[in-house]
């Protein structure tokens, strides 16, 4: 299933994947590589909650912040994005477990006191999480009482329309369990991706920061001058150094395609995985 969200990312030019319940390493059909990303798995050896796929075309810059979530077992990931001529925004990636009971959750053990106060802050996953608050709809009550409050206290906007999130035979009657959040200073274009099949009952959510700047096209220049890499029309020593270039630089471009190349796209999650697009 993340292969199918990775090559509609693909598509659709989106910068982050956030993936709630990947399949680990060692598990049948886990997807771990993919060409186009890479992957900020979080902590070894810990539970696999959450991951991060950053498209390698993107413009922004993406740095883990481990030490906000340090007691979080992998159930939350904070990213801090940055592009040129643009303000920093933090991006939390979160999967709250549905069973535990309120302060009992890992991914509750963040520093949220950090983390939502921030100036520019998107908060977004499956936060398994009922509440009249984000959904007029609903008939009951469950692990609402934090999100409730991070969402009071830090002011927090929920991007979220009344479109339900899950779908499927085990989904609440009309669910809306998979949030986004943004502080009052980031403007959020939110919508759901009903025409992207992914063989989930968790509708694909895409959201993008408003002012952001696209990915650059594949086909566009890379800006390198490379009239040193040729060798033509030119003698002696000066002929010599570009031949040099030329085959460091052939050599370079093999190797790295070799490595995309290598890198598999298998299906992963558990049997639903919950994932959001930025």
């Amino acid at each position: 299933m993340v292969e199918a969200v990775l090559e509609s990312a693909v598509k659709m030019g989106v910068d982050l994947v956030l993936i709630q319940e990947p399949r680990g390493e060692k598990e049948k059909d886990g997807t771990t590589s993919h060409p186009s990303f890479r992957f900020i798995k979080g902590a070894e050896g810990e539970p696999t909650k959450c991951w991060i796929a950053v498209n390698r075309a993107s413009q922004w810059r993406v740095t883990e912040l481990k030490h906000l979530t340090r007691k979080c077992e992998n159930h939350v990931q904070v990213v801090e994005v940055s592009a040129p001529g643009q303000n920093m925004v933090l991006v939390a990636n979160v999967y709250n477990r549905h069973r535990g009971g309120e302060g009992n959750c890992p991914a509750q053990k963040a520093l949220w006191g950090e983390i939502a106060k921030a100036e520019r802050v998107v908060i977004a996953g499956d936060m398994n999480a009922h509440s009249k608050l984000w959904n007029e709809r609903t008939t009951r009550a469950r692990n609402n009482v934090f999100w409730e409050r991070i969402i009071g206290d830090n002011d927090l906007v929920i991007c979220n329309t009344q479109e339900e999130t899950r779908m499927g035979a085990g989904a609440a009657i009309h669910s809306i369990i998979d949030l986004t959040l943004a502080s009052p200073g980031v403007e959020i274009e939110w919508g759901i991706c009903k025409e992207q099949a992914t063989g989930s009952d968790h509708e694909l959510i895409r959201w993008a920061v408003e002012g952001a700047p696209a990915l650059v096209p594949e086909e566009e220049p890379s800006g390198w001058d490379i009239s040193g890499w040729d060798p033509r029309g030119k003698e002696g020593e000066e002929q010599e150094a570009a031949e040099g270039k030329k085959v460091q630089a052939e050599e370079c471009f093999r190797r790295d395609a070799g490595k995309a190349r290598s890198s598999t796209t298998r299906s992963v999650g558990r049997r639903w995985t919950r994932r959001q697009l930025c």
